[in-house]
């Protein structure tokens, strides 16, 4: 019982803070069987807040992306606003997209914990980070050339984003058609197809999966994964992840997401928090849709990198774990 009050203060941080969640709004919970608990949490803080709230429970999905069904589709989009806690991320579906298009706010959770609602990763003051993640997001948005390294030499790779739009997701959801994973604060960008080309040492964490306890290198060229080292066992996890989707779109690099978030991290077990981790870099893999991207995949992998250093046009713009704009 204690344990379910302390969560009910994130949540409904989440619901006043973050969505905004007014009287008589239609307000949407999307869950499955394995979240159940926590979906039945957010419905009744919703009843709480005056809203109509409706209440649809689904069979896990299999993965990251995965469609949902037809008629779940078609609420989210006469929706207001959404919340999604399941096994698996709802935000890379054309579902999803068209809420957004129809102007339904969302908050998503994928891979969520109970404990993620009391471990102090959702107890932060989102709209004094958001500024510091639409400085961000100004730099790629007048951007062209990112080039992506770390100290110790071993990552090195570059893309072209020239005339792309920066996606950030700061966890304020008050406007039509925003998205947001909380505690999963960053801003990400995608690259102008088949232009990343280099070399990624990928030592936090694999999403889906959890943390790297051996780095991963990968080999990128022409925009997608060309070949990743398995000497070690999480180096074959990953190949043997990307080789189950059985879809040459789920190696195209789509996304490269800056994580902001101070009080996440990796190795919780909560995959919103590997990826959120202040200073953190990931590499989007699979489909790219929800990022500006023309890339459609199965699924959508994230591939975190601990101590990145993120140079756009030359001017270093994450360092050390520190922002430099």
């Amino acid at each position: 019982m204690i344990e379910k009050i302390a969560m009910m203060r994130s949540i409904g941080n989440i619901l006043d803070q973050c969505l905004a969640l007014k009287e008589g709004e239609q307000f949407l919970i999307i869950t499955d069987s394995n979240k159940l608990e926590i979906g039945k949490l957010f419905a009744l803080a919703g009843e709480e807040r005056g809203a109509e709230t409706i209440f649809m429970a689904i069979k896990p999905r299999t993965r990251h992306g995965e469609e949902l069904p037809s008629i779940v589709a078609d609420a989210m989009r006469a929706a207001d606003a959404i919340v999604a806690p399941t096994t698996f991320s709802v935000n890379h579906t054309s579902a999803r997209k068209r809420a957004s298009e129809a102007g339904a706010r969302l908050i998503f959770f994928p891979g969520c914990e109970e404990a993620m609602f009391t471990d102090g990763s959702l107890d932060i003051d989102f709209i004094e980070q958001a500024k510091i993640i639409m400085r961000v997001s100004k730099v790629f948005d007048d951007g062209e050339r990112v080039r992506v390294t770390s100290n110790d030499g071993l990552t090195d790779f570059s893309f072209d984003i020239t005339g792309r739009s920066s996606v950030p997701q700061t966890g304020i959801c008050h406007d039509p058609g925003t998205i947001s994973p909380p505690p999963c604060i960053e801003t990400a960008v995608a690259p102008i197809e088949d232009s990343t080309e280099g070399v990624a040492v990928i030592d936090g964490a694999i999403v889906p999966g959890g943390e790297v306890l051996e780095p991963v290198q990968i080999e990128l060229s022409g925009g997608r994964i060309v070949s990743v080292d398995e000497s070690g066992k999480d180096g074959r996890y990953l190949s043997q992840l990307l080789a189950s989707y059985d879809d040459e779109n789920i190696y195209c690099h789509v996304e490269l997401g800056i994580g902001l978030n101070p009080k996440a991290k990796i190795g919780r077990g909560i995959e919103l928090e590997d990826e959120g981790e202040f200073g953190t870099a990931h590499l989007g893999i699979g489909n790219g849709i929800t990022f500006g991207s023309s890339i459609r995949a199965s699924g959508h992998i994230d591939l975190v990198i601990r101590h990145p250093i993120i140079a756009v046009d030359g001017k270093v713009i994450l360092q050390d774990r520190d922002v430099k704009v």
